[in-house]
């Protein structure tokens, strides 16, 4: 699992920013958090494949976090994408891309599903290509997930900015311990379907014993997921304490040092020293500072300086940055 930060400055883009995008590489899949502008190009400066199954999540409507979704999404095409794509994000997400559809020419031959997330009636609207301006499905949104695989999913909270804007959290499933087959073989089990459920961590019947593969050494504990949080824009809240709990990597938006925090708060930004409290107070491991004011174009490491203070895991995200999620 590896994160590449595509995009870290906050609105304007500088020479050495573009604007907010991260990029989450997973197995076969890619998620991204927004989409700034002009993203096909980080996409090609990444080495980023452009026909990989991909999840997209918007945080908000703020042109810096979605103004480069339609230029990706024209590239899908003229690169003949055959993988899927599924879209996140508030409500209103689809009529965006349908309004590109129907004057701009916008279209997806690819598999394509955009879902938004209706927050107070706590549903998913599903809407399936760019043609349809109803919803196919509506899904109930429970424990705040909004999309799943096999081994992971995502959760969601609403954080305190000045339009209806998300964070997420990337989760993955808790992995199996490591399986000893020659302990099964030293207590007589053949090799069948009875390993399968051994190395999942079930009990089986063998032999008129009920054997568990924790207690006899077959299975390994099993080892804890990792998780990555994305704050998109926010002041201080408490829902994103409680979505990044335990994160393996909060990337946190930073966009006024210590010294502007009023600014920070009529805005509802976030400065460095809060995102640090809120690294903190999360028992986060690794804090990727962000979207960063284009003031600081020359040098943003004063907003470093003061997060270390407080938590000394820290980073200043560059772009093209890249980090092993170990």
């Amino acid at each position: 699992m590896e994160l590449i930060i595509l995009g870290s400055s906050a609105a304007i883009p500088v020479n050495n920013r573009n604007l907010s995008s991260v990029a989450l590489t997973y197995n076969s899949n890619i998620i991204l958090f927004d989409c700034g502008e002009d993203l096909q190009r980080k996409f090609n400066e990444a080495k980023l494949k452009f026909n990989k199954p991909l999840t997209i999540l918007i945080s908000h409507f703020h042109g810096d976090h979605i103004i480069g979704l339609p230029g990706l999404l024209f590239r899908f095409n003229l690169i003949d994408r055959t993988a899927p794509l599924n879209i996140i994000g508030p409500k209103n997400l689809n009529i965006y891309l349908v309004m590109h559809s129907k004057i701009l020419g916008l279209w997806a031959k690819y598999p394509l599903k955009i879902y938004e997330i209706d927050h107070e009636n706590k549903i998913i609207l599903e809407y399936e290509g760019l043609a349809s301006e109803r919803p196919k499905n509506q899904i109930p949104i429970k424990e705040n997930v909004v999309f799943k695989k096999n081994k992971f999913f995502i959760q969601y909270c609403k954080v305190d900015h000045s339009i209806e804007t998300y964070a997420y959290s990337f989760i993955e499933n808790d992995r199996y311990g490591k399986f000893h087959p020659e302990k099964a073989k030293k207590l007589g089990i053949p090799e069948s379907n009875l390993w399968k459920k051994l190395q999942n961590g079930e009990k089986i019947t063998f032999n008129s014993k009920v054997i568990d593969p924790y207690k006899e050494g077959i299975v390994d504990s099993r080892n804890p997921g990792r998780k990555v949080t994305y704050s998109g824009d926010t002041t201080p809240c408490k829902s994103l304490i409680e979505l990044g709990k335990d994160s393996d990597i909060i990337i946190h938006e930073a966009t006024f040092s210590n010294e502007l925090s009023e600014i920070a708060k009529e805005k509802k930004h976030s400065t460095s020293v809060d995102a640090a409290n809120d690294a903190k107070d999360m028992n986060a491991k690794l804090l990727v500072l962000t979207h960063i004011s284009s003031r600081y174009h020359k040098d943003a490491l004063e907003l470093l300086e003061e997060a270390k203070k407080i938590f000394q895991n820290s980073v200043l995200a560059e772009d093209l940055l890249r980090l092993e999620v170990k």
